[in-house]
């Protein structure tokens, strides 16, 4: 079978694959949530797979990406020599790191001003019913008799309902800003994983012989299928709605394909050298949204439970093992 051929059967395999895998947590989270939510085990589960998929991503970074960096980088970094022994790729990753440090930050201030905003509009309501009661506590002897027929409550339940009004406002306000940095969250890691996989695309596009091609894509495949895996846990524990969810996983399911089409043109048209320090500069800043996700993100929220943490410890590690076991098969290979 032509070359061509065969990366265009592993451009759909690798597809329909991916989103397939991706879409097991996401189907299997949304239709069981409400049942489970309350569910001891459910949590812990969730917790264990949320564990696992932060180690996928910490080897995906540290042995995968990262090597892929300073390999992009390092013939621009000799040529230059002003920079031939400076950390460039660890540096590129750290910015990486702040970058996503920051638009969080400047997420979550956002929202503060705006629920400060919705606050301050709460108390002057707040106020302007007091007012209003007052004024008819004022008026009651006058207007006892009308007042009484109408339903109007005593003083202790206007005040609950008052309290009640000014607490829900609170909680609703600081939902929302939890629930858009998670968001946020989850979307930036789309964008890593799916910068990261095109550029894995480009790989398999860039192979000329067919066992060449077959043998790359027998690695890869295995690498984006636990991706895809943890792509769609990391998804249910954002506040993204399902269809948002499918979305995102199609877009990296899309990814690789992308990527291998952009190889296959690239193979066509020739090569250049520049794109080799974009490749280089653009998978060091999605090093450092993997090390951001996962301590910042996955690890500080579930080791900050009190829960079965030396499990949760086994799930981080396993993670890790399992893809740089991966990562020496497919050296060795």
């Amino acid at each position: 079978m032509d070359v061509v051929h065969v990366k265009v059967l592993i451009l759909f395999g690798l597809l329909v694959a991916s989103f397939l895998v991706g879409f097991i947590p996401v189907k299997c989270i949304y239709h069981y949530r409400r049942n489970l939510e309350t569910s001891t085990v459910y949590r812990r589960l969730l917790s264990i797979l949320s564990c696992f998929a932060a180690g996928v991503f910490m080897a995906t970074c540290l042995l995968d990406l990262l090597p892929e960096t300073i390999e992009a980088l390092e013939p621009h970094i000799k040529e230059s020599k002003k920079f031939e022994h400076y950390p460039v790729a660890q540096f590129i990753m750290v910015i990486g790191l702040m970058l996503m440090l920051t638009a969080e930050q400047c997420v979550i201030i956002y929202q503060e001003k705006r629920k400060q905003i919705s606050h301050s509009n709460d108390t002057v309501r707040t106020e302007a019913i007091k007012t209003e009661r007052n004024t008819l506590i004022s008026n009651k002897d006058e207007f006892r008799i009308s007042y009484s027929s109408s339903g109007i409550g005593t003083d202790d339940s206007r005040e609950k309902k008052t309290n009640d009004f000014e607490n829900s406002t609170v909680t609703l306000s600081v939902k929302t800003s939890e629930t858009n940095s998670s968001t946020l969250r989850s979307i930036l890691l789309l964008v890593a994983l799916s910068l990261h996989s095109i550029f894995e695309g480009i790989a398999v596009g860039l192979q000329k012989q067919t066992t060449d091609v077959v043998e790359v894509f027998i690695g890869l495949s295995i690498h984006k299928v636990i991706l895809a895996f943890s792509l769609g846990m990391t998804l249910t524990q954002s506040k993204l709605s399902f269809w948002a969810q499918i979305r995102s996983l199609l877009t990296f399911a899309l990814a690789s394909p992308i990527g291998i089409v952009i190889g296959l043109l690239i193979v066509e048209y020739g090569q250049g050298t520049t794109s080799s320090l974009v490749e280089g500069i653009l998978q060091g800043l999605a090093c450092g949204t993997f090390l951001y996700v996962t301590f910042f993100e996955i690890l500080q929220h579930e080791l900050s439970i009190p829960d079965i943490r030396l499990i949760k410890t086994f799930f981080l590690f396993l993670g890790f093992i399992c893809m740089s076991g991966l990562f020496l098969i497919h050296d060795h290979e």
